[in-house]
């Protein structure tokens, strides 16, 4: 299992566009189970709802999981998802 924490630098928070984006990218992995966990609730990123559900606000920690055959990979492209649509920082660095 890969975890990565990241802290939400959006504006708007965690919204529908930047939740499709993070669904698309999960749903090329779907022999990975991949979660989103936030305040304490664990939703899986394979669906829509439940990352919309997290109700994620700028300067929030969100923490992504990967646990499957692919799991580096589908962290890696999640990982470019946040970054690239300026979703989010890691908060490793």
């Amino acid at each position: 299992m890969i975890r990565q924490s990241f802290i939400i630098t959006d504006q708007d928070g965690f919204h529908a566009r930047s939740a499709n984006d993070l669904v698309y990218t999960a749903n090329r992995f779907l022999d990975c189970a991949l979660f989103a966990e936030h305040g304490g609730k664990r939703v899986t990123l394979h669906s829509i709802l439940g990352v919309l559900s997290l109700s994620v606000r700028p300067g929030d920690e969100l923490l992504l999981s990967a646990d499957g055959g692919h799991e580096a990979e589908a962290m890696e492209a999640l990982q470019g998802v946040m970054i690239r649509e300026r979703i989010g920082r890691s908060n490793e660095e």
